[in-house]
């Protein structure tokens, strides 16, 4: 009987300390679970604030950084993007802290395809068209409309310097002009027109000035 007894209180207390360690390993595996979400809930919240305060520096030096120039070259040169803005901002005495250049390089010349009409129509509208450099058919098509600013008005004086170049509604470069040289267009005849809608007309007549030398 003793020794039945002696067995049976061996088993509960094995049995009380399987117990005691079940809920010791539970109460360690909870306190690490809420140590990671914890943490977890931590980080989350630091890149939610990272992430905020980043748009919110992006969001305030887009509003605080005035664009100077939308030009938008029709079947221009992609590679001269960059180039074409580095050397009107030395000629326009133009620095960083000024403002931002835009150089639009990217719609197609595909003869008044839809692709082309679509994007620069949707341009014009969105009023994001200060300067326009285009083959004829694209001149013609808007200006048929009245879509463009009296370049000899905007020209001023200097407007009887380029007398033989100056249209009803923009300018046809000379051969041999700047766009032709730097290859920043393809077509032959290269026309430079200022939208109606413009909202840097004074840049832009500067640009045309530019593209002129």
């Amino acid at each position: 009987m003793r020794t039945e007894d002696t067995e049976r209180d061996m088993k509960e207390e094995r049995k009380e300390e399987v117990l005691k360690e079940e809920e010791i390993v539970k109460e360690a595996w909870g306190s690490m679970t809420l140590g990671k979400m914890y943490y977890r809930g931590w980080l989350f919240g630091a890149l939610l604030l990272i992430t905020v305060v980043c748009l919110g520096v992006m969001t305030y030096k887009g509003k605080q950084t005035p664009v100077l120039l939308n030009a938008v070259i029709v079947g221009g040169n992609d590679l001269k993007a960059d180039w074409l803005e580095e050397s009107f901002a030395g000629y326009a005495g133009i620095e960083e802290e000024d403002g931002i250049l835009r150089f639009r390089t990217n719609i197609p010349d595909d003869g008044g395809g839809m692709t082309s009409t679509t994007a620069l129509t949707t341009l014009m509208g969105a009023e994001a068209v200060d300067v326009l450099v285009c083959p004829e058919n694209v001149y013609e098509e808007y200006g048929s409309q009245d879509g463009f600013l009296d370049m000899r008005e905007l020209l001023g004086d200097r407007a009887k310097e380029y007398e033989d170049m100056l249209t009803d509604h923009g300018i046809c470069l000379r051969s041999g002009n700047l766009a032709q040289k730097e290859e920043l267009t393809a077509y032959d005849e290269v026309y430079v027109a200022i939208p109606v809608n413009s909202q840097n007309p004074e840049m832009a007549v500067r640009f045309v000035e530019y593209l002129l030398q």
